[in-house]
C-alpha cells in the first residue's frame, strides 16, 4: 500500500499571465502573491508571455513557462488566428496533466480566452484575476462572462460584470496588498539633497507612467498654479513614459521648468518618497486601485487625488488624504495648496494614511483572502457553466459579424484601389 507524502497534499496552482515586458501593477503584485504564498499547502507554476516577469519569478523559486500568447479578435494582427488558440488550449492542457494542476489563477482578463476551455477539460476552477476595467468587447471576446470566478481588484473593476447580469455569487473584490517588509528595507533618500530643494520649500511628489491616463499633465497645470500664488512649489515626478517629451514641453510653456523634476523609472521610488516629501499627488483620469497611493500611505504622506475608479477604496476623503473632481487642476491645486497651508493636517492625514494602509492593504491580509478563495473553490469544484448562455452566445456572435464586415468592407476598398 502507498503512503501519501506531504508533497502529495500539496496543491499545485496554475499561473497564468498576458502582460508586457515591465513590472508594474498587476506584474508587482502577482510576484508578491508568488512570494508570500504558503508553500507547505500551495505549490505555484507561473506560465506568462514576458521574459521580465518570468526571469523575476524564477529568482523567487518558481517554475515557470514562456511562450507567446495569441488573442482571437485581440489588440493585434492576426486577429483570428485559430491555430494558435488550439495550441494554447493544448499546451494548457499538457501543464494541467503534467503538474496535476487542481486550479487555475488567471493574474489578467486575456488568458481566460483560453483558459476556460482547457479548464472545463479537465473540470478544474479557474478565478480570472482583473487589475483593469474591460470594455464589452473585450469581455465578450476574452470570455469573463464565462470565467466561473471573478476577483476585480477594486469594486468599479467587477462592476460591469455584474450589469452584464453575471451571477453574484461568482464576483469578488480582493484589494491589493503591498509588501510592507520588502519596501521598508529599500530605506530613505534625502531627496531635496539630491534634487537640491530647500527645506522650506513645498514638495509634492507622484509615482506612474507618463501616459494621458495617468494625468501627469494636469499635476503640472497645478504645480504652474501654485507657483503663480507664490508658493515655493516642486513636483517630483518618478516614471516613464511616452509623455515625457510633452510635459517637459509643458512645463516650459508655463514656466515652471525648475520646479519639474522627471526622474524616470527607480528601481526603489519608495526610497524616494519615504522622507523629504510632503504630499503625494495623482491627477489620473482612470485608475482601479491605485498601488503607489497605498505605498504613499504607508510613507506617512497624506494624498491629493481625482475621485476615480478604484481611488476612493485606496483613499478615505479627509481622513488619509483629499479627494477632489477628475480632470481639473484647479482643483488639484486647491486641495495641495490647502495643504500646504496647513503643515498639522498634513500630518494628521499622513499618520492616518500609514495605519490605514498598514490595517487594509497589507500583502498578508492579500495573501490570505486569496487562500481562503482557492480552499472554497476547490471545494465547490470546476463550476463552469456546461454550454454558454443564449445571451452570450448571440452578443458573441453578432461581435463575429461585425469584425468579418469590416475585414470584408477593407478588402473590397483595397482591391478597389488596387
Amino acid at each position: 500500500m502507498k503512503h501519501s507524502t506531504q508533497k502529495d497534499k500539496i496543491i499545485p496552482i496554475l499561473y497564468v499571465h498576458y502582460g508586457d515586458e515591465w513590472i508594474r501593477g498587476s506584474e508587482r503584485c502577482l510576484l508578491d502573491l508568488l512570494t508570500h504564498l504558503d508553500k507547505t499547502v500551495f505549490e505555484p507554476i507561473l506560465w506568462c508571455n514576458s521574459k521580465v516577469l518570468m526571469q523575476e519569478a524564477q529568482a523567487l523559486g518558481i517554475k515557470v513557462y514562456h511562450d507567446n500568447f495569441k488573442l482571437l479578435l485581440g489588440w493585434r494582427r492576426p486577429k483570428l488566428d485559430l491555430p494558435a488558440f488550439y495550441t494554447q488550449v493544448k499546451r494548457a492542457s499538457k501543464l494541467i496533466d503534467q503538474h496535476r494542476i487542481q486550479l487555475i489563477h488567471a493574474n489578467s482578463g486575456a488568458p481566460c480566452q483560453w483558459l476556460n476551455l482547457a479548464a472545463r477539460i479537465h473540470r478544474i476552477p479557474l478565478i480570472a484575476h482583473l487589475h483593469a476595467r474591460y470594455p464589452w468587447r473585450d469581455r465578450v471576446t476574452l470570455g469573463l462572462h464565462q470565467a466561473p470566478y471573478v476577483v476585480g481588484v477594486s469594486r468599479p473593476v467587477v462592476d460591469s460584470l455584474a450589469q452584464d447580469q453575471v451571477r453574484d455569487g461568482s464576483l469578488q473584490v480582493i484589494a491589493n496588498g503591498i509588501d510592507i517588509t520588502r519596501l521598508e528595507q529599500q530605506g530613505s533618500v534625502d531627496i531635496r539633497e539630491r534634487l537640491g530643494i530647500n527645506q522650506s520649500d513645498y514638495v509634492i511628489a507622484t509615482i506612474g507612467s507618463l501616459i494621458k491616463r495617468k494625468g501627469m499633465d494636469l499635476l503640472i497645470d497645478a504645480l504652474a498654479d501654485l507657483v503663480a500664488q507664490e508658493i515655493p512649489a516642486h513636483l517630483v515626478i518618478i516614471g516613464s513614459g511616452p509623455e515625457a517629451f510633452n510635459l517637459l514641453h509643458q512645463a516650459r510653456e508655463l514656466k515652471v521648468s525648475k520646479h519639474l523634476h522627471l526622474l524616470g523609472e527607480q528601481d526603489t521610488p519608495y526610497a524616494l518618497i519615504r522622507d523629504g516629501v510632503d504630499v503625494f499627488a495623482s491627477g489620473a483620469r482612470e485608475e482601479v486601485f491605485g498601488l503607489v497611493l497605498a505605498e504613499a500611505g504607508l510613507a506617512g504622506l497624506p494624498v491629493v487625488a481625482t475621485n476615480v475608479g478604484g481611488i476612493p477604496e485606496v483613499v478615505v476623503d479627509s481622513y488619509t488624504g483629499l479627494l477632489v473632481e477628475p480632470e481639473s487642476s484647479e482643483a488639484l491645486s486647491r486641495a495641495l495648496g490647502q495643504l500646504f497651508l496647513a503643515p498639522c493636517s498634513r500630518k494628521e492625514l499622513g499618520l492616518s494614511a500609514h495605519h490605514h494602509v498598514k490595517k487594509h492593504f497589507s500583502i498578508q491580509r492579500n495573501v490570505s483572502l486569496f487562500q481562503s478563495l482557492y480552499h472554497q473553490v476547490l471545494s465547490q469544484g470546476s463550476a463552469h457553466p456546461h454550454l454558454l448562455s443564449h445571451w452570450h452566445l448571440t452578443d458573441f456572435f453578432r461581435l463575429i459579424s461585425k469584425q468579418m464586415v469590416k475585414m470584408i468592407k477593407r478588402n473590397v476598398i483595397a482591391g478597389a484601389r488596387s
